[in-house]
């Protein structure tokens, strides 16, 4: 193996553990800041529940509330008998799974029809 490709090598892996060194630390930094502003939105939410309010304009910025949904699938067999009854196609979203497509490729050499396909090749460096 030449000297260049083992150099190189050894300078990938300082500089991928430099950028993960760097990642923690800032991780951990920023998590000190998100508690600060997770204290302060309990404060600013409490103050306004008992003053009734929905939103304030300072003249440093305006704050308010808002309500953000998200749903996950407890029981896919009853949601899809649902949605399959009821005709409310637009619940669902039109996606197909990798994971299965990589198995249904593997095992008969070709993609369902009326897929497209992408290929990237990749230069992955493990530890030794």
């Amino acid at each position: 193996m030449s000297a260049n490709l083992q150099e190189l090598v050894s300078k990938y892996i300082s500089a991928r553990d430099k950028k993960a060194q760097i990642a923690n630390e800032a991780k951990e930094k920023i998590a000190k800041i998100d508690a600060v502003l997770d204290k302060i939105e309990m404060v600013l939410l409490k103050s306004f529940d008992a003053a009734g309010i929905e939103s304030v304009k300072t003249a440093n910025g305006t704050a308010y509330k808002s309500t953000r949904s998200s749903y996950s699938v407890a029981d896919w067999e009853a949601t899809f008998n649902f949605i399959k009854s009821n005709e409310h196609w637009h619940m669902l979203e039109r996606r197909v799974n990798k994971t299965a497509i990589d198995s249904y490729k593997e095992t008969n050499g070709d993609i369902p029809p009326g897929l497209n396909s992408r290929f990237e090749v990749t230069l992955n460096i493990r530890r030794s």
